[in-house]
């Protein structure tokens, strides 16, 4: 095994054996969240430049579909209030939080040379498409983590997973079956064969739990639909 092979393996081999904390695995879910919001804020603004986008409009128009989607990761956590209260108040909106050129290309994974042309449409539409794409896959990934850490179990977290991310597919204006069956594939090829290959470091129980979970979700979610 070369040196730098061997490195990310060490490294990977702590980070799966690390205490992982609540507050680490609100983070976890909320980062993508908080990119959801931004791209949402921008896909139905419909606006000529980013800064006639405001994401405070945008979460106070979509407050009841935020509070279910809140809920849901809530339960499917069991996540203390204290935790929770982290997405409310680092989200930005309550403090004029700018939708800029630099956050889209985060959440967009710099699918575009930066700075980006955001004048341009064709650049903006693939940036906030392709945002999309990522933080949907992102987003599933911390909700299952963080149910085979702390949830109820598959039978029970399952659906609450699917409904989390159709709700936060309508946040961007896709089509809720098919945020959930594009979510899920994309989830299982990205992420799903390193953690269930037989030399990946994850433990034989943390495997069993992930594949009920990948089991569950192809039973509720038509992957190919």
């Amino acid at each position: 095994m070369s040196q730098d092979n061997s490195s990310r393996w060490s490294a990977e081999t702590d980070r799966v054996h690390a205490p992982i904390s609540e507050t680490g695995l609100g983070y976890d879910v909320f980062a993508p969240l908080w990119g959801i919001l931004e791209l949402g804020a921008v896909t139905e603004s419909a606006a000529r430049v980013l800064r006639d986008v405001s994401l405070a409009d945008f979460v106070a128009a979509h407050r009841d579909e935020v509070d279910r989607l809140l809920a849901l990761v809530r339960t499917i956590g069991d996540f203390s209030p204290e935790t929770m209260a982290i997405f409310e108040c680092q989200g930005g909106w309550n403090e004029g939080h700018e939708v800029t050129a630099e956050y889209l290309t985060m959440y967009s994974g710099c699918i575009e040379n930066y700075p980006p042309e955001v004048d341009d449409p064709a650049v903006l539409r693939r940036m906030v498409r392709m945002g999309g794409d990522l933080q949907l896959v992102t987003f599933i990934d911390a909700l299952l983590g963080t149910a085979t850490v702390r949830g109820p179990g598959p039978d029970t977290a399952v659906p609450l997973v699917v409904d989390a991310v159709r709700t936060a597919g309508s946040l961007l204006g896709v089509q809720s079956d098919r945020a959930a069956a594009d979510a899920f594939r994309m989830w299982r090829v990205k992420f799903l064969p390193d953690i269930l290959r037989p030399d990946s470091p994850s433990s034989t129980e943390d495997k069993a739990r992930l594949r009920a979970y990948a089991h569950g979700l192809e039973d509720v979610i038509d992957p190919y639909a």
